[in-house]
């Protein structure tokens, strides 16, 4: 069942959201407490926030999210600033019972049950984007519906990796949004790709579109989502910040060398607190750290170690994709069955 919170402290706010729920079929959340808001402020599918809150909310630092419905008593500048600021998809007052229980519709549409993952290289050159691409044709073989997000746009483009680049589909800079919204059916027809499906930059433009409706449709019309997020992405606001949010795991790709290892453990620190599981997928390199050392400088465990094909590296070049190495789709496969993406 869809999930929905309400945060608030007032009585009549917290009977109107289980109302309000009831009429989604919904299970509804009354919270209060810090730890009780970020974790309803990421699993939940809505959040309606009463307006009297919304310095409090602000001041625990909870990022941007869809599908956040305020509740106020009237027009107030204020109340204006913090709502967006939380990326709040209207203000209403108590008594719009079809406005609010239709926004609380589109929000639990689909459900929004994919599992959502961010796949990360410590340094370039890594195999981070062909790891995203495996994933996401390993969740197929899997009976899943998937999909990889490009999450770099001023990389090459993931369609390039993929052996997509002249198939027709959207891309990123042909998206565009009606009323803020995306139907999930409809993006998933849309892009390019036999099986799982790729949403890439292209190479000749750049989007300037709010990523937030896309990835929120994604998470409805897919059972996973893989995001390539290149590691600069991490410490500014976007794209990459938002795929993050959404993610129940990060991938981490670590090149065994001593570089690659303290680029590592920087990611490492900067995910503290951002994400529930860092999966740490190892780089072999000729003369090398090995995986031990990764382990034991990352203080994590090793899920599965990528080893350099000449093929692979052929296949992508040539434009058939990376999904014909064994290595790598062993390696996809270790990390879907961390996930519990099944066979």
């Amino acid at each position: 069942m869809a999930s929905i919170a309400v945060v608030t402290e007032q009585a009549d706010i917290a009977e109107r959201g289980q109302r309000w729920g009831a009429a989604v079929q919904a299970h509804v959340e009354v919270v209060g407490v810090p730890d009780a808001v970020h974790r309803a402020w990421r699993r939940c599918e809505a959040v309606i926030v009463d307006a009297a809150v919304l310095p409090w909310l602000r001041s625990l630092a909870v990022p941007r999210r869809d599908h956040v419905l305020v509740l106020a008593k009237g027009p107030d500048s204020a109340v204006w600033a913090d709502a967006l600021a939380l990326g709040a998809v209207g203000i209403w007052e108590l008594d719009e019972d079809d406005a609010v229980t239709g926004a609380l519709t589109r929000a639990v549409d689909g459900r929004g049950e994919a599992c959502v993952l961010a796949v990360v290289g410590a340094s370039g050159g890594v195999g981070a984007s062909t790891l995203v691409v495996a994933c996401a044709h390993g969740a197929h073989r899997r009976g899943a519906s998937a999909l990889a997000v490009d999450g770099d746009p001023d990389g090459p483009g993931l369609d390039l990796v993929a052996g997509l680049e002249h198939h027709e589909g959207l891309r990123w800079d042909e998206i565009t949004l009606t009323d803020g919204h995306v139907a999930a059916r409809s993006l998933s027809e849309a892009l390019p790709g036999e099986g799982a499906r790729v949403l890439s930059f292209a190479r000749s433009s750049r989007t300037s579109l709010d990523p937030g409706p896309v990835l929120a449709a994604a998470q409805r019309g897919f059972d996973l989502v893989v995001g390539d997020i290149p590691r600069h992405a991490l410490a500014t606001a976007g794209l990459g910040t938002d795929l993050l949010a959404r993610s129940v795991a990060v991938v981490l790709v670590v090149p065994e060398h001593v570089t690659g290892l303290a680029a590592a453990e920087r990611i490492v620190g900067e995910l503290d607190g951002r994400t529930d599981r860092v999966l740490v997928v190892s780089r072999a390199v000729t003369g090398g750290l090995g995986p031990g050392q990764v382990e034991r400088g990352l203080g994590l465990p090793v899920l599965a170690r990528l080893r350099t094909r000449r093929p692979l590296a052929q296949d992508v070049e040539r434009g058939r994709g990376p999904t014909r190495s064994r290595m790598l789709r062993s390696v996809a496969g270790r990390v879907l069955d961390a996930v519990g993406i099944e066979s």
